[in-house]
């Protein structure tokens, strides 16, 4: 199973409210007509959030995540090129101005909790630059492996994802917009509420647990978003 992440900006002559009308009331529905379309999920930005132990890492304004699965690159491939496909490609590019897209692989740390259509109502996610003394077997085994394993801890945490990076994608129609790179990662976070997520931070658990991130993470940007699942993902 394959996750990609795609970073949208909206064309400039749409206002943010337009964009935001046309994905989710126009653009979102068209998923459930392309083959082989395993999970779609959008997320909307509530907030930034930044930390004074890791350096921001800097990327342009957006206006929304796109979060798809399919069940690995081919079957990706083959929804691009089926006729539902295309007409989705090509409605997205005229609300989109500006796109990154990765290929990540999941690590399910804590099973998202929900009821099967809908997640917990908040979620922070993280774009992840690994420390520059640091090779990618290093970061890899301790973020996945011992960073990974202290979640387990941490209260009020209602699922925790991490997804590393397969590849990134470019689409020819529809140009990147500037994000500080390389980069390694994703992790996912979700809770019930803002105040949640305020005592998660607040708590001894969680202070040992950003403390053994400050030691391995380069650079990092957390963005607070509220989520719409449109085809619930397979975990």
């Amino acid at each position: 199973m394959i996750k990609s992440v795609s970073f949208l900006a909206r064309r400039p002559e749409l206002s943010r409210e337009a964009f935001l009308r046309h994905w989710t009331e126009v653009h979102a529905p068209m998923c459930h007509e392309v083959p082989g379309l395993r999970g779609y999920v959008l997320c909307l930005p509530v907030l930034e959030h930044a930390r004074g132990d890791v350096p921001a890492l800097e990327m342009a304004p957006f206006d929304g995540i796109a979060q798809t699965w399919f069940d690995d690159l081919e079957a990706r491939a083959r929804a691009a090129a089926s006729e539902a496909g295309r007409r989705w490609h090509a409605d997205g590019a005229s609300i989109i101005g500006g796109i990154r897209t990765f290929v990540t692989e999941e690590q399910v740390v804590l099973p998202v909790q929900g009821d099967g259509t809908a997640h917990p109502p908040f979620k922070a996610l993280t774009v992840i630059r690994r420390r520059e003394d640091s090779t990618p077997e290093a970061f890899h085994h301790h973020w996945r492996v011992v960073h990974a394993d202290m979640a387990r801890g941490v209260p009020e945490l209602r699922g925790f994802v991490l997804s590393g990076i397969v590849e990134e994608q470019f689409r020819a129609d529809i140009a990147p917009f500037p994000m500080e790179g390389p980069i390694d990662g994703f992790a996912e976070s979700w809770f019930d509420s803002l105040d949640a997520r305020a005592r998660m931070v607040a708590s001894p658990e969680a202070r040992r647990w950003f403390a053994d991130g400050a030691t391995f993470l380069g650079r990092v940007k957390t963005i607070l978003l509220a989520e719409r699942v449109m085809i619930p993902p397979p975990r």
